[in-house]
């Protein structure tokens, strides 16, 4: 069976649903609640008769109604009894929450091969065990028992093989960025579905741009390569493969009781195939960002205009070592922004922003003027601005920018250039800087924590367009 129909439930129940608040159970069924599933919910508890205001059952068969997706949060032990239940109501699929499988050991494995022996025979789908299980923000699905205040539905898509990993990095996406999230796949143990099969449901589904990957292990290195292959040159596959170490290897053998296999191999058909690896969770989320928030770029000539010497020297250095191009601006380019300079001094690129504002009435005029001229020239593919967010004391001085100033012009920049990628990096006071963000992120101007990291984001973007060229 495919795993469409599970990711996209019609009905929910949880077994292990707890009145008691602390509970895994109790956590995951909140979460239903809250978040206001678009379907019918079940809790499961022998011992209650009603959980936060819904009839529960003693077990999963005695629900009368069909149930597409069981939520299994009860000791190891217990599951094969559960999913026989499941086998008697004919259930599509199953998310195994809890732990203490194959990640502990031969009497764990013993028990998860159990499950999936019963299971297949009966077509029904295991996520897991061992993880946090789903997320579907359009369906306002979750089984994580990570507590979820809300969503921010968008098009980021992730696969994560550990589940706390998949229910923390949600938390912080929600949290801390403006783009959102569409799916969820936590992998756990891998009995059943896997890497492969989770990335084939992704390529196919029409609310998911950008495809993120937490990876261990990949059990059918071949099944994952195929269904890479496909989907690639339609949507990015951005992949953090922990294990690259003796000691990861050895961790992520006592932790999901996975198999990393060498590292060499996994690099080089990540390369063969275009996938975009990162060593990091900030990489991981700039990537993310950069996708989700700009076009993709048609080639990689950048403009740079910063309100520092150092951040030009900077950018410059960057965009180099990161194998794009600085950009040669026009002379018509040159001519307009020399229109506005101080006598004494010279245009050129990078654009030095800080005499512009000394000669302009406003620092959102020069910022305007630079970036608007450099986006403009046909010899530019995209750009990174290094500005300054002032601080309230700066209010008097030409480089006070109002919060309105700033959307109004930004907004237009964005729009008049909306096929050529812009990048920003911020210094200023933290309040300042932290305002900023929010406002040109909320427009879809990223904003990165150094020029380094702005730049390698541009470069993933050039990179990622010659591999859909390469494949087309």
């Amino acid at each position: 069976m495919s795993i469409k129909q599970i990711m996209e439930p019609r009905s929910v129940a949880v077994v292990g649903a707890s009145r008691n608040p602390a509970k895994l159970g109790a956590i995951i069924l909140r979460n239903l609640v809250n978040l206001g599933f678009k379907g019918c919910i079940y809790p499961v508890n022998p011992n209650a008769s009603e959980i936060m205001g819904l009839k529960a059952y003693p077990s999963v068969k005695d629900i009368p109604d069909e149930v597409d997706l069981v939520v299994i949060a009860v000791p190891a032990p217990q599951v094969p009894d559960v999913v026989r239940d499941c086998v008697e109501k004919m259930v599509k699929g199953v998310v195994v929450i809890s732990s203490g499988f194959k990640d502990i050991g031969e009497k764990g494995a013993a028990i998860e091969e159990e499950i999936v022996e019963i299971a297949g025979k009966a077509g029904i789908r295991i996520f897991g065990p061992n993880t946090t299980g789903l997320l579907n923000a359009s369906k306002r699905l979750a089984t994580t028992f990570v507590p979820l205040s809300g969503l921010r539905s968008g098009d980021v898509s992730i696969i994560a093989q550990t589940g706390l990993f998949a229910g923390a990095m949600l938390e912080w996406l929600v949290t801390s960025q403006k783009f959102g999230v569409s799916k969820v796949i936590g992998l756990g143990n891998k009995c059943d579905v896997d890497d492969a099969e989770a990335l084939e449901y992704l390529g196919d589904d029409p609310e998911t741009r950008v495809i993120l990957m937490y990876v261990e292990g990949v059990r059918d290195g071949r099944r994952f390569i195929e269904a890479a292959r496909r989907v690639v040159g339609r949507k990015p596959i951005i992949i953090l493969k922990s294990g690259r170490t003796e000691a990861g290897s050895k961790a992520a053998l006592t932790h999901t009781g996975s198999l990393t296999g060498s590292s060499q191999i996994f690099n080089a058909v990540c390369r063969q195939l275009g996938l975009i690896q990162v060593l990091s969770f900030e990489e991981m989320v700039d990537l993310a960002k950069a996708f989700t928030l700009l076009p993709l770029p048609r080639g990689g000539r950048v403009a740079i205009a910063s309100i520092t010497g150092a951040g030009s020297v900077l950018a410059a250095d960057s965009c180099v070592e990161h194998g794009l191009t600085v950009a040669q601006l026009s002379s018509r380019s040159l001519e307009v922004i020399q229109s506005k300079l101080p006598p004494w001094s010279k245009a050129s690129h990078p654009i030095d922003l800080e005499p512009l504002v000394e000669n302009m009435p406003k620092a959102i005029e020069a910022y305007k003027l630079a970036l608007n001229t450099a986006l403009n020239d046909e010899n530019v593919d995209s750009m990174i601005a290094v500005l300054l967010a002032p601080h309230e004391y700066w209010r008097e001085s030409k480089f006070w920018v109002s919060d309105e100033e700033l959307v109004e012009v930004f907004t237009e920049i964005r729009r008049i250039h909306s096929e050529k990628p812009l990048v920003t990096h911020l210094m200023g006071a933290k309040p300042a800087v932290n305002r900023w963000t929010e406002i040109l992120e909320e427009i879809k101007i990223p904003v990165y924590p150094s020029i380094e990291r702005g730049v390698k984001a541009l470069a993933t973007l050039v990179n990622y367009t010659k591999t859909r060229i390469y494949l087309q």
